[in-house]
């Protein structure tokens, strides 16, 4: 007898994005915060706006994550940001935050 022992993992797929260059600052900066809606998420990006509003002037913050934006994708643990939605959001935001937790 032959025993066959298989992993349920997925293969890996490895693939390289490169960073965004890094913000010169962030004094008057528009940062967007991405709560992908699990248990946390809006506690730490919460916290996240508390501590740069305290250490910077002028950052302004934008939320996405929820239906908290009429007319664009509702955002949840199942439906994540898309390449379209990705596109506009860069034109809204100077540099984006995500938080996932739970």
């Amino acid at each position: 007898m032959k025993l066959q022992i298989m992993s349920p993992a997925a293969d890996r797929v490895d693939f390289k994005v490169p960073p965004a260059p890094r913000l010169t600052g962030l004094e008057g900066k528009t940062i967007g915060l991405y709560n992908n809606m699990t248990g946390g998420a809006d506690v730490a990006v919460d916290r996240v706006a508390h501590h740069l509003s305290q250490r910077f002037s002028g950052v302004k913050f934008e939320r996405y994550g929820g239906d908290i934006r009429p007319g664009r994708p509702s955002l949840s643990r199942g439906v994540h940001i898309d390449e379209d939605e990705a596109s506009i959001i860069a034109t809204e935001v100077d540099a984006m935050i995500g938080a996932t937790a739970h």
